[in-house]
């Protein structure tokens, strides 16, 4: 018996993990194109299988049974063989309900955008339809209202969930509507989920909106999908424990604060005691530019600070990182999107006193021009960071406070 996920291009998926976890070991990833379909349909060793894009429509057309939901909504993602015949069923539908349970979100008798029109948004619409969403309105680059129509939902809108990939890692951070504009919003789900946090959701968590990112969606759909493929009852509890493993796997951890408050130090043991690589970004920055402190001198800090938000970028966009930045990455505002989309971020204090100013030319100048320094930089590291940790020089007291902070929040 064989299981698994088809689509044209797969690359990295999280499905295999999800059922192998649930107990299933024969799941594989299935690439096929169109002209492939048929015959692999026809395979009788296939038990069940996962449909991704853009291969729904086909799933449907190729179904003997379609479940009335899945028929409603006119695509099929998830296929089980029973007494010979494919019985087809949309387990998104699942997904999607789960996600708004889980961020909070309730969308009855609300007024509701869908960015996009794609098999996606097809589930999403039926979903809330069936939840009792008082209005439905898809904005779209294909057909009117389009995605520039956006302001005249501003004083209306009261849930947004984008069905589309723009903002998906590569292409990160980039989104299509600014939210920020709408004054009734109560919920935004953004259906991607790499990064972790689009512009969209870093909108929503800065105007304190419930909201929440892909992943829920897809594990919840793989859940439910695996109770067909398996005749289990498997839920919320098999849910939240796969969510937040994958969680903790992935969330990347920040390191911000003034110059010399150990950071690399702490980071370094971070990265021995979770089994992770840790990222200085200094240290990555002089392997292209040299030394920073004559790098600063020779062409000043404005030059620098471009090359330190090029590498936050770059590293910004990896995940199950620990990632110790230099002491003024938060002077440039656009370095916190980059940090904060796939990561928690922990700024760590100590007395200006106690801070190390070895080869450090922004921090020359003594006691002084630290207590200036701290003065304009505490505003915005407070603004970055999640948790603020008060590292003592103690880095096993520090690494155990951040992991202590880091567990309660993977969810």
């Amino acid at each position: 018996m064989k299981f698994g996920l088809l689509g044209r291009t797969l690359g990295h998926s999280f499905s295999p993990h999800i059922h192998s976890v649930l107990g299933n070991t024969n799941y594989e990833l299935f690439e096929r194109e169109p002209s492939q379909l048929q015959e692999f349909f026809d395979d009788q060793e296939l038990q069940g299988i996962n449909i991704t894009f853009p291969y729904k429509v086909n799933a449907l057309e190729a179904c003997d049974v379609v479940d009335p939901r899945a028929e409603r909504i006119g695509c099929v993602n998830t296929m089980v063989r029973k007494d010979g015949k494919w019985h087809g069923y949309n387990t998104d539908y699942d997904g999607f309900v789960f996600t708004l349970q889980h961020a909070g979100i309730d969308v009855a008798g609300k007024e509701c955008i869908i960015l996009g029109d794609g098999a996606s948004s097809a589930t999403v619409h039926v979903a809330l339809e069936d939840l009792g969403a008082k209005s439905i309105t898809h904005l779209s680059r294909k057909t009117a209202p389009f995605y520039d129509d956006a302001p005249n939902y501003y004083e209306t809108a009261q849930i947004i969930i984008n069905c589309t990939p723009i903002g998906m890692y590569p292409h990160n951070p980039a989104n299509l509507i600014d939210i920020t504009q709408f004054s009734k919003l109560e919920g935004v789900v953004d259906l991607i989920y790499n990064p972790r946090r689009t512009i969209l959701l870093l909108q929503a968590e800065m105007m304190e909106i419930p909201h929440c990112d892909g992943l829920p969606f897809l594990v919840a759909q793989g859940v439910e999908a695996a109770n067909h493929f398996q005749g289990e009852s498997f839920g919320t509890k098999e849910i939240e424990q796969i969510l937040r493993d994958m969680r903790r796997e992935k969330e990347n951890i920040i390191l911000i604060g003034m110059p010399g408050v150990g950071k690399t130090t702490v980071g370094k043991a971070l990265g021995e005691e979770m089994g992770r690589t840790c990222v200085d970004v200094d240290q990555e920055l002089e392997k292209e530019i040299g030394d920073i402190s004559a790098y600063i001198t020779e062409q000043g800090e404005p030059a620098f600070r471009e090359k330190e938000a090029e590498m936050i970028a770059k590293l910004g966009t990896q995940t199950g990182l620990v990632i110790s930045t230099g002491g003024g990455c938060v002077t440039v505002p656009k370095n916190y999107a980059h940090l904060r989309q796939n990561g928690r971020i922990y700024q760590l204090t100590q007395p200006v006193e106690n801070l190390s100013t070895s080869g450090r030319v922004l921090s020359s100048g003594g006691i002084e021009r630290l207590r200036e320094l701290e003065a304009t930089r505490t505003p915005m590291y407070e603004s970055f960071a999640q948790c603020i940790v008060e590292h003592n020089r103690n880095a096993p007291e520090t690494v155990a406070a951040i992991l202590e902070d880091f567990e309660a929040n993977l969810l």
